[in-house]
């Protein structure tokens, strides 16, 4: 380590690689812990939204009724979406003003209300009391099973079938749970909804080139111009002789190229601009390393 650092701007080099890794590494981190689901087609999520608003309804419905709801969503059944659409029913429950959705936090709440489901899916007689459910959950108000039938996309269309069956607790004093008849809503997108609008295509081909291309351009051009821009600065900091200010100018000025990357594309956080920007980071880090190293023998 001693006969590195003694290379002209190895400390620079190897703080920007640092950087970089930590970079990296925050982006997985993000993606596997922070980020949601996000394996349903587009016009699969489309036909799910759709279904959901109509859950929705229903309980914009009885929050102007009873007031406001507890409400403890089971896992969706049959969903192999790697439980998006049970990430997007919790969301667009918790956006209606009035009602708190939250998964099961009581396990023999969750227990209860299973066995209750599959025997009313099944269609047994002897089924279990809808009372017991909610023996140690007294806060909630009712408990939320969907199950998907059908969740299907094609070229231009998606249907999203879900079975909503629910087990309710009545407002009177002594709140009695029953378990409402199992209701199939229906959800559509793309040319199998009527009501919807044609959607836009998008640019064609030739746009989407022309398109791309000056973005690129303008990335590249503002990597390469970047570090002649901070001449100035960076004489001021060679001549403090300081390695952590030499480190900072470098961050800096790759911070500046991936602000242009994203600038150039309305600052929209895509897989593709992300993607792109991993690939920008470790050039624009070498590039500016060499113009650093330039200005100062200059």
């Amino acid at each position: 380590m001693a006969l590195l650092d003694n290379i002209p701007g190895w400390k620079v080099f190897s703080a920007g690689i640092g950087i970089a890794a930590l970079a990296l590494v925050g982006y997985f981190a993000y993606v596997w812990f922070v980020k949601g689901p996000d394996d349903l087609k587009e016009l699969q999520n489309k036909a799910v939204e759709d279904a959901l608003e109509q859950i929705s309804e229903l309980y914009r419905q009885k929050v102007r009724e009873e007031g406001e709801q507890r409400i403890v969503v089971m896992p969706v059944l049959k969903d192999t979406s790697n439980g998006q659409v049970r990430d997007m029913l919790m969301g667009r429950l918790n956006e209606i003003e009035g009602i708190k959705a939250d998964v099961p936090r009581d396990p023999t709440l969750e227990e209860r209300a299973t066995t209750l489901i599959k025997s009313v899916i099944s269609k047994d007689e002897d089924q279990p009391d809808p009372n017991e459910v909610f023996e140690n959950s007294a806060e909630a108000d009712e408990v939320l099973s969907v199950s998907i039938d059908k969740l299907w996309s094609g070229a231009d269309s998606g249907i999203c079938t879900l079975d909503v069956l629910r087990i309710v607790r009545g407002s009177g004093l002594e709140r009695k749970a029953s378990t409402l008849p199992m209701e199939r809503i229906k959800g559509l997108s793309g040319t199998a909804k009527a009501d919807d609008e044609p959607e836009d295509t998008g640019p064609g081909f030739g746009s989407a080139l022309l398109g791309f291309l000056w973005r690129f351009l303008v990335v590249i051009a503002a990597t390469a111009i970047m570090p002649f821009l901070s001449w100035p600065a960076a004489k001021a900091a060679f001549d403090k002789d300081s390695n952590g200010l030499n480190a900072a100018l470098l961050f800096g000025l790759t911070a500046l190229d991936l602000l242009a990357l994203f600038a150039v594309v309305a600052f929209q956080f895509s897989t593709t601009a992300i993607v792109c920007a991993v690939i920008l980071l470790p050039v624009a880090l070498i590039w500016n390393l060499r113009m650093l190293n330039f200005i100062e023998e200059r």
